[in-house]
Protein backbone atom coordinates (compact mmCIF):
# COMPACT_ATOMS: atom_id res chain seq x y z
CA UNK A 1 0.00 0.00 0.00
CA UNK A 2 1.59 2.95 -1.84
CA UNK A 3 0.55 6.09 0.93
CA UNK A 4 0.79 9.82 0.54
CA UNK A 5 0.03 13.00 1.85
CA UNK A 6 -0.41 16.34 0.01
CA UNK A 7 -0.52 19.55 1.56
CA UNK A 8 -2.76 22.13 -0.39
CA UNK A 9 -1.98 25.67 0.70
CA UNK A 10 -1.91 24.97 4.23
CA UNK A 11 -2.32 27.76 6.85
CA UNK A 12 -1.79 27.74 10.78
CA UNK A 13 -2.02 31.37 13.18
CA UNK A 14 -1.03 31.06 17.11
CA UNK A 15 -1.22 34.19 18.94
CA UNK A 16 -2.23 35.99 15.96
CA UNK A 17 0.95 35.37 14.30
CA UNK A 18 1.57 33.50 11.42
CA UNK A 19 3.41 30.04 11.76
CA UNK A 20 2.35 28.12 8.53
CA UNK A 21 1.95 30.42 5.94
CA UNK A 22 0.77 28.70 2.80
CA UNK A 23 2.42 25.68 2.18
CA UNK A 24 1.88 23.42 -0.59
CA UNK A 25 3.90 20.07 -0.64
CA UNK A 26 3.32 16.36 -1.11
CA UNK A 27 5.46 13.53 1.14
CA UNK A 28 5.72 10.14 -0.17
CA UNK A 29 7.69 6.91 0.46
CA UNK A 30 11.31 7.45 2.45
CA UNK A 31 12.27 10.08 4.67
CA UNK A 32 11.58 13.60 4.48
CA UNK A 33 13.86 15.42 6.62
CA UNK A 34 12.23 18.99 7.89
CA UNK A 35 15.00 21.29 8.66
CA UNK A 36 14.86 24.73 9.75
CA UNK A 37 16.08 26.98 12.72
CA UNK A 38 14.07 27.54 16.26
CA UNK A 39 10.95 28.59 15.19
CA UNK A 40 10.92 28.34 11.84
CA UNK A 41 7.55 26.14 12.39
CA UNK A 42 8.94 22.30 11.94
CA UNK A 43 6.97 21.13 14.91
CA UNK A 44 3.53 22.92 14.41
CA UNK A 45 4.03 21.67 10.53
CA UNK A 46 4.49 18.05 12.01
CA UNK A 47 1.67 18.11 14.27
CA UNK A 48 -0.78 19.04 11.71
CA UNK A 49 0.59 16.38 9.45
CA UNK A 50 -0.17 14.33 12.33
CA UNK A 51 -3.84 15.22 13.21
CA UNK A 52 -2.74 16.85 16.53
CA UNK A 53 -3.57 20.38 14.89
CA UNK A 54 -5.94 21.32 12.04
CA UNK A 55 -5.48 24.04 9.36
CA UNK A 56 -6.71 27.04 9.82
CA UNK A 57 -7.12 26.88 5.67
CA UNK A 58 -5.82 25.08 3.17
CA UNK A 59 -6.07 21.14 3.50
CA UNK A 60 -4.03 17.59 4.06
CA UNK A 61 -5.21 15.38 2.01
CA UNK A 62 -4.09 11.47 2.80
CA UNK A 63 -4.46 8.79 0.30
CA UNK A 64 -3.53 5.43 -0.75
CA UNK A 65 -2.94 3.64 -4.02
CA UNK A 66 -5.42 0.78 -5.37
CA UNK A 67 -5.40 -1.39 -7.66
CA UNK A 68 -8.48 -2.67 -8.97
CA UNK A 69 -9.25 -5.48 -12.27
CA UNK A 70 -12.22 -3.53 -12.88
CA UNK A 71 -11.17 0.54 -12.25
CA UNK A 72 -7.58 -0.10 -12.83
CA UNK A 73 -4.97 2.00 -10.63
CA UNK A 74 -6.21 4.79 -8.84
CA UNK A 75 -5.96 6.94 -5.47
CA UNK A 76 -8.25 6.66 -2.36
CA UNK A 77 -8.81 8.93 -0.11
CA UNK A 78 -8.35 7.79 3.71
CA UNK A 79 -10.87 8.86 6.52
CA UNK A 80 -10.18 10.00 9.98
CA UNK A 81 -9.99 7.08 11.74
CA UNK A 82 -7.92 5.01 8.91
CA UNK A 83 -5.17 8.17 9.45
CA UNK A 84 -4.73 8.13 12.76
CA UNK A 85 -4.77 3.83 12.87
CA UNK A 86 -1.48 4.56 10.35
CA UNK A 87 0.05 7.32 12.25
CA UNK A 88 3.31 6.78 14.48
CA UNK A 89 4.23 10.46 16.16
CA UNK A 90 6.66 11.10 18.39
CA UNK A 91 6.02 14.82 19.53
CA UNK A 92 8.87 17.13 20.58
CA UNK A 93 7.93 17.13 24.28
CA UNK A 94 7.31 13.61 24.51
CA UNK A 95 6.15 12.62 28.35
CA UNK A 96 3.58 9.33 28.10
CA UNK A 97 1.83 8.48 31.12
CA UNK A 98 4.00 9.70 33.53
CA UNK A 99 2.39 7.03 36.27
CA UNK A 100 3.08 4.22 34.17
CA UNK A 101 6.11 1.98 34.16
CA UNK A 102 8.25 1.76 31.08
CA UNK A 103 6.49 -2.42 30.37
CA UNK A 104 3.26 -1.38 31.32
CA UNK A 105 2.87 2.13 28.84
CA UNK A 106 5.06 0.38 25.77
CA UNK A 107 2.00 -2.47 26.15
CA UNK A 108 -0.70 -0.19 26.23
CA UNK A 109 0.33 0.93 23.25
CA UNK A 110 1.16 -2.14 21.20
CA UNK A 111 -2.95 -2.78 22.43
CA UNK A 112 -3.91 0.41 21.31
CA UNK A 113 -2.28 0.18 17.89
CA UNK A 114 -3.84 -3.23 16.93
CA UNK A 115 -0.99 -5.33 17.34
CA UNK A 116 -1.82 -8.95 18.26
CA UNK A 117 -1.92 -10.13 21.87
CA UNK A 118 -0.20 -13.10 21.68
CA UNK A 119 2.97 -11.07 20.09
CA UNK A 120 3.16 -8.17 22.52
CA UNK A 121 5.08 -9.56 24.96
CA UNK A 122 7.94 -10.90 22.75
CA UNK A 123 7.93 -7.58 20.72
CA UNK A 124 8.11 -5.58 23.65
CA UNK A 125 11.00 -7.78 25.13
CA UNK A 126 13.19 -7.29 22.05
CA UNK A 127 12.17 -4.04 21.49
CA UNK A 128 13.29 -3.31 25.51
CA UNK A 129 16.55 -5.59 25.25
CA UNK A 130 17.71 -3.36 22.19
CA UNK A 131 17.40 -0.52 23.40
CA UNK A 132 18.51 -0.91 26.90
CA UNK A 133 15.28 -0.34 28.27
CA UNK A 134 14.89 -3.71 29.69
CA UNK A 135 16.76 -3.81 33.28
CA UNK A 136 14.53 -0.50 34.28
CA UNK A 137 11.18 -1.92 32.30
CA UNK A 138 9.42 -1.42 35.72
CA UNK A 139 10.82 2.16 36.45
CA UNK A 140 7.60 4.67 35.69
CA UNK A 141 8.17 7.46 33.50
CA UNK A 142 8.50 10.21 35.63
CA UNK A 143 11.78 8.97 36.91
CA UNK A 144 13.59 8.35 33.97
CA UNK A 145 16.17 10.54 32.11
CA UNK A 146 15.71 12.61 29.02
CA UNK A 147 17.26 9.89 26.98
CA UNK A 148 15.44 7.18 28.60
CA UNK A 149 11.76 8.89 27.69
CA UNK A 150 13.35 9.44 24.29
CA UNK A 151 13.96 5.93 23.81
CA UNK A 152 10.19 5.54 25.37
CA UNK A 153 8.80 7.44 22.80
CA UNK A 154 10.54 7.09 19.61
CA UNK A 155 9.20 3.28 20.33
CA UNK A 156 5.14 3.65 20.88
CA UNK A 157 6.13 5.31 17.80
CA UNK A 158 7.68 2.50 15.90
CA UNK A 159 6.51 -0.47 17.58
CA UNK A 160 3.39 -1.23 15.29
CA UNK A 161 5.77 0.01 11.51
CA UNK A 162 3.25 2.52 10.85
CA UNK A 163 2.64 3.62 7.12
CA UNK A 164 3.39 6.71 8.13
CA UNK A 165 5.81 7.78 10.83
CA UNK A 166 5.78 11.36 11.97
CA UNK A 167 9.30 11.83 14.40
CA UNK A 168 9.77 15.78 15.76
CA UNK A 169 13.56 16.19 17.00
CA UNK A 170 13.83 12.08 17.54
CA UNK A 171 17.85 11.54 18.43
CA UNK A 172 17.74 14.39 21.22
CA UNK A 173 19.32 12.68 24.62
CA UNK A 174 20.41 9.62 22.55
CA UNK A 175 24.32 8.64 22.42
CA UNK A 176 26.02 7.29 19.23
CA UNK A 177 25.11 3.71 19.29
CA UNK A 178 21.53 4.62 20.71
CA UNK A 179 20.86 7.02 17.57
CA UNK A 180 22.72 3.75 15.77
CA UNK A 181 19.87 1.74 16.44
CA UNK A 182 17.24 3.72 15.42
CA UNK A 183 18.20 4.94 12.50
CA UNK A 184 18.54 1.36 11.17
CA UNK A 185 14.91 0.79 12.38
CA UNK A 186 13.96 4.03 10.46
CA UNK A 187 15.38 3.25 7.69
CA UNK A 188 14.36 -0.19 7.54
CA UNK A 189 10.36 1.13 7.89
CA UNK A 190 11.41 4.15 5.07
CA UNK A 191 11.19 1.53 2.74
CA UNK A 192 7.19 1.06 2.60
CA UNK A 193 6.43 4.03 4.92
CA UNK A 194 6.31 7.77 4.63
CA UNK A 195 8.54 9.05 7.27
CA UNK A 196 8.47 12.77 8.19
CA UNK A 197 11.54 13.77 10.61
CA UNK A 198 12.32 17.48 11.84
CA UNK A 199 16.12 18.16 12.93
CA UNK A 200 18.10 21.55 13.01
CA UNK A 201 21.15 19.36 12.62
CA UNK A 202 22.41 18.46 9.18
CA UNK A 203 24.61 15.53 10.68
CA UNK A 204 21.43 13.48 11.60
CA UNK A 205 20.08 13.43 8.24
CA UNK A 206 20.41 10.08 6.15
CA UNK A 207 21.89 9.88 2.49
CA UNK A 208 20.11 8.16 0.09
CA UNK A 209 18.37 8.21 -3.30
CA UNK A 210 14.46 8.12 -1.82
CA UNK A 211 15.40 10.87 1.10
CA UNK A 212 14.33 14.40 0.82
CA UNK A 213 15.51 17.42 2.72
CA UNK A 214 12.63 20.31 3.58
CA UNK A 215 14.07 23.52 4.47
CA UNK A 216 11.90 25.65 6.02
CA UNK A 217 12.24 29.80 7.26
CA UNK A 218 9.76 31.97 8.69
CA UNK A 219 6.77 29.27 8.23
CA UNK A 220 7.48 29.05 4.74
CA UNK A 221 8.81 26.27 2.64
CA UNK A 222 12.48 27.62 1.37
CA UNK A 223 13.17 24.75 -1.15
CA UNK A 224 12.49 20.98 -0.79
CA UNK A 225 15.01 18.83 -2.73
CA UNK A 226 16.44 15.23 -2.38
CA UNK A 227 19.15 14.99 -0.18
CA UNK A 228 21.75 13.65 -2.83
CA UNK A 229 21.28 17.08 -4.49
CA UNK A 230 21.44 19.08 -1.16
CA UNK A 231 24.90 16.84 -0.42
CA UNK A 232 26.48 17.80 -3.44
CA UNK A 233 25.89 21.79 -3.12
CA UNK A 234 27.01 21.48 0.27
CA UNK A 235 30.21 19.32 -1.15
CA UNK A 236 31.05 22.41 -3.75
CA UNK A 237 30.65 24.79 -0.97
CA UNK A 238 31.81 24.04 2.16
CA UNK A 239 33.85 20.41 1.24
CA UNK A 240 31.57 17.96 3.55
CA UNK A 241 27.95 18.22 5.16
CA UNK A 242 27.63 18.93 8.82
CA UNK A 243 26.92 21.40 11.50
CA UNK A 244 24.10 22.68 12.91
CA UNK A 245 21.28 25.33 11.60
CA UNK A 246 21.37 28.11 14.14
Amino acid sequence: MTVRISLHDVEYSLENQRVIDVISCVFTLGISYVVGGNGAGKSTLLKLISTALEPESGGIIYSRLVHDRLLGTYRQQLDEEEIRRMIGYLPQDFKGHSSMTIQRYLKYIAYHKGIPYHLVESKLKLWMKDSNLYKIRNKKLRHLSGGQLQKVGLIQALINEPRICILDEPFVGLDHTEKAFFKRKIERLSFHSVIIISTHLIEEIGQSANNRLLFMENGKISFLKGVDEVAKVFKRTIGKVEGVID
